[in-house]
């Protein structure tokens, strides 16, 4: 039974890393035009008291040629948020400030909307910092009239923690992900930084505050009124991300949930072909990696645990050294070189279940390649972070566990908070 799970957990990973290559082989279609319009910079902001002077500034500083203004909006902040930006306005009278009643993340946007004087909305987390040209290229794409809204290149921001080199890896992985799905048309989410035509968003009624999830829930939305949303690969922001595990945990748990919720609310869309590529293959891959986790943890843990009692524990060989390796091999990426090499070399009888692990390894040492080249640009704190990626994700894969079986068992709706 083991070995069946495992093969179709390896032969849906080759199928999605080979589309994926595929994908990304296709050529850009044209180029975005010189398109720019005054803007309205929206930044929802909770307890945003270390970061948000300095998303502030970068966003003064960005690179743009028409008029902009920056509208921050206090959802009940109970520390120096207020008084920070305050103090910025002074000398930058493009800032407009609002305090608010705590009421969430959604509420916040809205009233951000309602306060704006131009067209072209950006909205920012104020957690997040623009690169120089990042508010100019995230524009163009809305010059398209079917266009409503644009997405732009999240990336972690590197500490000197080690996770923080684990999630800007992950954002790159899913980034490229985002940039697959837009060569078909079929961009599902606009997280953290993201330029919507105000008429659009005002048809639609602005946010929703049923998900926990409003970047998902937002584009979908927009497809049923008929607009597209697409991404601008070179536009880049790069934001903070938690430092703990216990603050992932709650992050990612969010986060699955939400995803959980506006597929529920959105399942008309689920497989619909009038919807193109969005409805049957972009959204069904969104539900797969969860049904994916809740077979490959199990297995995999299996695996590994029924190999150490075969030909450790029932040998008295509880720890040791040859142990250590055994636990090495399977935490870190050495682990499957040495699995090819020893299957090259006839240790290891080559099998259909091998076989497809090895393929589907080599296939995404492809495709992380292929991302590197055309999307982002990785540095050497990743090669240490593909080492040792396992765990790591493991980890997030545990988690969407969690939030999947939560929002099944429980179907509550959640209201749009501010964890991250």
């Amino acid at each position: 039974m083991l070995d069946i799970f495992l093969v179709l957990i390896f032969t849906s990973l080759s199928f999605f890393y080979i589309t994926w290559i595929l994908l990304y082989l296709i050529p850009k279609k044209g180029k975005n035009v010189a398109y720019y319009t005054n803007l309205s910079v929206i930044l929802p902001a909770h307890n945003e008291e270390a970061s948000i002077t300095e998303s502030i500034k970068s966003i003064l500083s960005s690179d743009y040629p028409k008029e902009k203004e920056i509208i921050v909006v206090d959802d009940g902040s109970t520390d120096n948020t207020y008084e920070l930006v305050k103090k910025l306005q002074e000398k930058h009278p493009e800032i407009r400030l609002f305090r608010i009643k705590h009421s969430g993340k959604a509420n916040a946007l809205n009233f951000g909307v309602g306060k704006a004087r131009f067209d072209t909305l950006v909205f920012l987390d104020s957690d997040s910092f623009l690169t120089e040209n990042s508010l100019k290229n995230i524009v163009h794409p809305l010059s398209d009239k079917e266009v409503g809204a644009v997405s732009g290149v999240v990336r972690a921001r590197c500490t000197r923690n080690p996770l923080t080199w684990f999630q800007d890896f992950e954002y790159m992985l899913s980034s490229s992900w985002r940039y697959v799905c837009n060569v078909i048309n079929s961009t599902s989410v606009v997280p953290g930084f993201v330029a919507v035509k105000k008429k659009a968003l005002l048809k639609i009624q602005g946010f929703s505050e049923d998900t926990l999830t409003e970047d998902f829930d937002i584009v979908l939305r927009l497809k049923k009124a008929g607009y597209s949303t697409v991404m601008a690969s070179s536009a880049v922001i790069h934001t903070t991300v938690p430092g703990t595990f216990k603050s992932l945990f709650i992050q990612r748990l969010r986060w699955g949930r939400g995803t959980i919720q506006v597929v529920k609310k959105h399942s008309d869309m689920f497989l619909s072909r009038k919807f193109g590529f969005l409805g049957t293959y972009t959204l069904p891959t969104h539900l797969y990696w969860y049904i994916f986790s809740l077979v490959y943890l199990p297995s995999v843990v299996y695996w590994m645990l029924s190999d150490y009692y075969r030909y450790f524990f029932l040998n008295n060989n509880i720890i040791s050294l040859s142990v250590l390796q055994f636990f090495l091999k399977w935490f870190t990426t050495y682990g499957m070189f040495d699995l090819m090499y020893k299957t090259w070399t006839g240790v290891y009888l080559l099998n259909t279940r091998l076989f497809l692990t090895i393929l589907s390894f080599v296939l995404m040492l492809a495709y992380v390649l292929v991302m590197s080249l055309k999307l982002t640009k990785p540095d050497l704190k990743h090669v240490f972070v593909y080492f040792f990626f396992f765990p790591y994700i493991v980890f997030i894969i545990f988690i969407q566990c969690v939030a999947f079986l939560y929002e099944f068992r429980r179907g509550a709706k959640g209201k749009n908070i501010w964890e991250k």
